[in-house]
């Protein structure tokens, strides 16, 4: 023998199953379909297409000219760096040289000082020699003299 189904359980199947049938006869009438609304708008839709195209492509078109301009400006920032290494280059040569030149005119200016110390240096030796020898000739004829009675 089948077992019988309490009563409360029909009730809860029955009460279920009525409010699902209401809640698809509520989200039924909200989700109605106007085939002339889907029609307009999807005629917008194509009709917009156009437009947008010719945006994407001004943008497009923009940007390839950004895109030329920007290489352009890259290309002589590179050409301006190659410039001013040639530049830095000669400038170090040209350093160099300088350089070179100003020791060769200081070992210059110090043989010139050397050469006209030892002048001053032979100038001087002379003249006390010189001087030295007149003295020595006086003081000779002096003493000369006081030895033979005459002063």
């Amino acid at each position: 023998m089948p077992k019988s189904i309490p009563g409360y359980v029909i009730r809860v199947f029955l009460s279920t199953s009525i409010l699902f049938i209401i809640i698809l006869a509520s989200t039924a009438h909200a989700a109605s379909a106007n085939i002339f609304s889907d029609i307009y708008s999807g005629w917008e839709r194509v009709s917009e297409l156009p437009g947008e195209v010719n945006a994407l492509q001004e943008s497009y078109k923009q940007t390839m000219e950004q895109l030329n301009q920007t290489s352009a400006q890259l290309g002589q920032a590179q050409a301006n760096v190659e410039a001013f290494k040639a530049q830095n280059e000669q400038l170090l040569a040209q350093n160099q040289k300088l350089t070179e030149m100003v020791s060769k005119l200081q070992h210059e200016q110090d043989a010139r000082t050397a050469t006209a110390q030892r002048i001053q240096t032979m100038v001087i030796t002379i003249v006390s020699l010189i001087v030295g020898y007149f003295l020595l000739i006086r003081v000779m004829r002096w003493g000369m003299r006081r030895r033979s009675g005459r002063v």
